[in-house]
């Protein structure tokens, strides 16, 4: 007997919703103990596809187009950034991802790949759910197996799955008792109405509202104290395979700092150069007490191009002591490492590129057609700034208190922030008088206190607890985030203005010619460190970690011979020495060579896989590229329409990029005006040339430093529905 309309789409609905929920339940802890992000965005895939598994009003054909192109723009997205360049990029990490699978070679699968085949195993699950709802009337395997799964992650992590439990005990019970409703109606063939779906439904509800609420009063006996001896063994495997921080090597998001993690030697990239040194990346100066952020709101950036002096607060050595270092990249980052005392990128015969500093991070990023891009090779031409001990010496701390208040914000410290912190600072740096001194103090301190380095023995803060006092008092244990970290606050809370640097240490050696050394460097390399400001002299570098030999670039001129004391850091033998060990015990790495690999596959008939792959990610990227110019405008749109305040030089460069996909490029022979009066010409206004009348005085006159986007936004939301039609 058939139900009703009504009644069919209206039961379907109730399971479909709580199913969703449950599925939910997976994400969140998933999203939570990996670091994963983007949640929303999964979200809404797992709606979709929901949402198609029960639309059958066009061809299925169309609800598989539909889910691939939702895959492909989430991969997009969180990849490329919606840049149109990223498309090659990505498309070559699947087919080295492929290859990687075929060979069994899993960590070379990139993230973009890993993203890709989440969201398709995401598919094929709620696939095989659609299956149990709607054919089998069965749902206790998944309801299992997500009891399980939560039950295992609130005992051997910190995530706490007790309401979670309870949630997904009521869902489950009550689809549970739907299922076995609709089965009942199908097996004795009884027509479904409303009123029988009352009488067997109200019975259910109340049997789960009787039970929980008697669980939930019951008296519960406390948690063992101890694991067992395998139970503990399984738990730490597990917050090693859950942790977001357990892998080494460079990440963007520093938020929460904390936790152990392995030795990696994946090659990063290849650096020929004169000598070794650090190589930095950026640096960030908002702490919140669980790790570091970046600035809120707009990022401002500085455009240079090759051969320019490249806008650094660094300084560099002398112009006649400069040296060129080579570096080429084995991991497709959008950022420049750079050398201390940076001046220029080298040209070559390919300048497409531009390239942009970050203005709060400082870092370095190349790009194409103003787009970000990855540059696989370059050459920077550098000068290692030196700083002389007399003017070191000088540093008062009187000095720090005139200076401008852009320092402030390197000053920053949370309102938590241990009063013990700052007391022990304080009792570093008493007997110092300079700046200089009073940093290098706080630089040996660890090295001389019985602070002790180690990747595997470091524990999260508590909630409660402040990241840098948990390492200076209670643990003393941790790598170069926690020394580093511990240094830019007690340096802060002395009044001495400093910032977290990011980066690379020195590489191995693989060779060295006559003037030139060539240095791998690998995910072990990633570093931490510190640079403070010196007043007089500028912002220098500091390294506080034990058993890295760190900077040396301090020359003593306050006496007749020039004799260099080795610094505290170069006088840390057991770090160090156990460190050389651990990689002289390990064997080498043994390079993977694509060739080899494809050679392999070749003789077994497979190669047509990574073909296949990357004919789909076409289709779907060509798909977007051919829509284009309905959807960029409508989401840069959407973007500026969220935003309090707009930078007017983003503006005019989206409103560049708008206008070149319509035919409206602007020369580089043209001058602002006279591109401004094309564009007004062809489409018959005159809002480009007021756009850019107030964007000039935004470039040339010192005085304005802000234009009001509101007497802009009718201007620039025309020209964008303009072009778009």
């Amino acid at each position: 007997m058939r139900k009703s309309p009504t009644l069919h789409w209206a039961s379907l609905l109730i399971l479909y919703t709580l199913v969703f929920l449950m599925l939910y339940e997976w994400l969140g802890p998933i999203s939570e103990l990996t670091g994963t992000g983007h949640l929303p965005l999964i979200t809404t895939f797992v709606i979709l596809c929901f949402a198609t598994n029960l639309i059958t009003i066009w061809p299925a054909w169309c609800n598989t187009a539909l889910k691939v192109g939702f895959v492909a723009f989430i991969v997009f997205y969180i990849h490329g950034n919606l840049t149109p360049s990223e498309i090659p990029v990505i498309f070559n990490e699947f087919i080295t991802s492929v290859k990687a699978l075929l060979t069994l070679h899993i960590d070379n699968v990139t993230d973009s790949a890993r993203t890709f085949i989440f969201l398709v195993l995401l598919w094929m699950t709620i696939y095989l759910i659609h299956h149990w709802l709607t054919v089998r009337y069965s749902i206790f395997l998944f309801f299992f197996m997500t009891i399980f799964f939560l039950a295992s992650i609130d005992t051997f992590t910190e995530y706490d799955a007790t309401y979670p439990l309870i949630r997904v005990m009521c869902i489950g019970f009550f689809l549970v008792g739907m299922l076995f409703i609709e089965k009942v109606f199908v097996n004795h063939h009884m027509k479904p109405t409303l009123l029988r779906y009352i009488k067997l439904m109200v019975p259910l509800l109340l049997m789960i509202v009787v039970s929980s609420a008697f669980a939930y009063f019951m008296p519960k006996s406390e948690p063992a104290v101890d694991l067992p001896a395998p139970i503990e063994a399984i738990n730490d495997w597990v917050n090693k395979q859950l942790s977001p921080t357990g892998k080494i090597g460079y990440v963007e998001d520093d938020t929460r700092l904390g936790g152990s993690f392995e030795l990696d030697d994946t090659p990063v990239f290849d650096v020929w150069a004169k000598d070794a040194q650090y190589l930095r990346v950026d640096t960030k100066y908002v702490y919140t007490g669980k790790g570091w952020e970046r600035k809120k709101g707009d990022i401002y950036v500085r455009s240079f191009d090759y051969d320019d002096r490249v806008p650094l607060s660094i300084k560099s050595g002398p112009s006649d002591d400069t040296d060129i270092m080579k570096i080429n990249m084995h991991k497709q980052y959008q950022f420049l490492a750079q050398p201390y005392g940076l001046r220029k990128i080298e040209s070559n015969d390919k300048n497409t590129n531009r390239f942009y500093v970050e203005l709060d991070t400082e870092k370095i990023r190349p790009t194409v057609d103003e787009q970000r891009t990855t540059l696989t090779k370059y050459s920077m031409r550098y000068s290692p700034p030196t700083y002389k001990l007399s003017e070191l010496n000088k540093t008062s701390m009187h000095e720090l208190q005139n200076l401008d208040e852009d320092f402030d914000k390197y000053l920053q410290l949370p309102e938590s922030l241990p009063r013990r912190v700052r007391a022990l600072a304080r009792e570093i740096t008493k007997d110092e008088t300079s700046v200089y001194d009073k940093t290098t103090a706080i630089e040996s301190y660890f090295s001389v206190n019985g602070y002790r380095y180690s990747r595997s023995d470091v524990d999260y803060p508590e909630d409660n607890q402040d990241y840098v006092d948990q390492f200076l008092f209670d643990t003393k244990i941790g790598y170069c985030d926690n020394f580093s970290t511990a240094m830019v606050v007690m340096l802060r809370s002395q009044g001495i203005p400093a910032r977290w640097v990011k980066g690379f240490s020195e590489g191995d050696v693989v060779d060295t010619n006559n003037k030139t050394t060539h240095f791998e460097v690998t995910n072990n390399n990633a570093h931490s460190w510190v640079e403070a400001y010196m007043p007089g002299v500028g912002w220098m570098q500091f390294e506080p970690t034990i058993g890295f030999s760190g900077f040396n670039q301090v020359e003593d001129d306050t006496r007749p011979e020039n004799d260099t004391q080795p610094s505290a850091d170069e006088q840390a033998p057991e770090a160090e020495e156990e460190e050389k060990e651990q990689q002289q015990e390990k064997p080498e790495p043994q390079q993977q060579e694509p060739q080899t690999d494809t050679s392999k596959a070749d003789e077994q008939g497979i190669t047509w896989w990574p073909w296949l792959v990357g004919f789909v990610v076409l289709v779907v990227a060509y798909g977007f590229w051919r829509t284009r110019k309905k959807w960029i405008p409508q989401y840069m749109k959407t973007r500026y329409a969220s935003k309090s305040t707009v930078s007017i030089e983003q503006a005019y460069n989206d409103l560049l990029k708008v206008l070149a996909m319509y035919g409206l490029k602007k020369a580089d022979s043209e001058t602002l005006q006279q591109f401004a009066k094309r564009v007004d010409e062809k489409l018959g206004e005159h809002h480009m040339k007021a756009f850019v009348a107030q964007y000039e005085r935004y470039i040339y006159d010192p005085s304005a430093e802000e234009v009001q986007w509101d007497k802009l936004k009718e201007s620039w939301q025309y020209l964008i529905n303009k072009v778009r039609g």
